[in-house]
């Protein structure tokens, strides 16, 4: 009988508990929000600007397709701003220093990747911010994106790409959303390997310009991304056969005008040159602004 009533009185107070708990939170969400409109930029008195930081870490490089010059990637971007709307004394609320709330509950900086020809920015508002008693707001999400990438194939198969992501805000100037780098360079500590390119780096810069239409400035934080190709696939599929190829073409000049077989040697190196230019003309990248070395040879 004793027993049963220690268990009793152990399942009240920890029900008891999560309900205080439970209700200690819904108290703070309500008092945080009372009047709180997430479609307006919070501004306090010595907060007139929103200070954003960006982390970015690349996860996988998907695809470059070359002859429509698109690269697409999977990323997870990291966002770290201060909401001096969303501040609270955890005194008051039993300590409790963080909460985690819909995205849709509260304000969040307008991330725009220019250059992107992906129809949204998946992911963006798909999962959950974390919020500080201090105002600060933590908000970390995975995407697949697809940018513009500008390919020089000039000196394929041993070419180097570089392809710049550019971050920033479409509407607010600098005077009202600053942005800036948690880090030099991407994270690159979880990337998984490319079967045809290999990342060397992605380091990142942050950019203040002036544009003709308005005062102030806008910034933007760009990520290079540093590619450079793997070139033993060509180097035994299409390389390798050009020499073969040219070595025979010589070979003809050497033989002796009376032997037999050099006029045969020659028109089976003709056609064998044809038959492999028809081959390789679907794995050499087009390009009307330069024309890769391989190809002229």
């Amino acid at each position: 009988m004793m027993k049963r009533v220690i268990y009793i009185s152990i399942f009240v107070s920890i029900f008891g508990l999560a309900l205080s708990t439970e209700s200690i939170l819904n108290a703070l969400i309500t008092s945080i929000f009372a009047g709180y409109d997430p479609s307006v930029r919070p501004i306090c008195r010595g907060y007139e600007q929103v200070n954003v930081s960006l982390d970015l870490g690349l996860r996988e490089l998907i695809d470059l397709n070359e002859p429509q010059q698109i690269i697409k990637l999977k990323l997870w971007i990291r966002l770290l701003w201060t909401d001096c709307l969303l501040k609270w004394n955890p005194n008051d609320y039993h300590n409790v220093s963080n909460v985690v709330v819909p995205f849709k509950n509260i304000w969040t900086p307008d991330l725009t990747l220019f250059d992107s020809v992906s129809t949204e920015f998946w992911g963006l508002d798909k999962f959950r911010a974390i919020i500080s008693f201090d105002g600060t707001v933590q908000y970390n999400f995975p995407t697949v994106m697809e940018v513009q990438c500008q390919v020089d194939v000039t000196k394929f198969p041993f070419d180097q790409q570089t392809c710049p992501l550019q971050f920033g805000s479409w509407i607010y100037t600098g005077k009202q959303l600053d942005m800036n780098l948690q880090s030099d360079h991407a994270d690159l500590s979880e990337l998984k390997q490319n079967v045809e390119w290999d990342v060397t780096g992605v380091p990142a810069v942050k950019h203040i310009k002036y544009y003709a239409c308005c005062p102030d400035p806008y910034i933007d934080l760009t990520y290079n991304l540093y590619l450079k190709r793997k070139p033993r696939y060509y180097k035994t599929n299409i390389i390798l056969p050009s020499m073969i190829i040219t070595l025979l073409a010589a070979l003809g000049f050497i033989l002796p005008v009376d032997s037999g077989e050099k006029v045969s040697l020659e028109v089976t190196v003709l056609l064998s040159l044809t038959v492999f230019q028809l081959l390789i003309a679907d794995k050499l990248p087009p390009s009307d602004e330069a024309r890769p070395w391989i190809g002229l040879y």
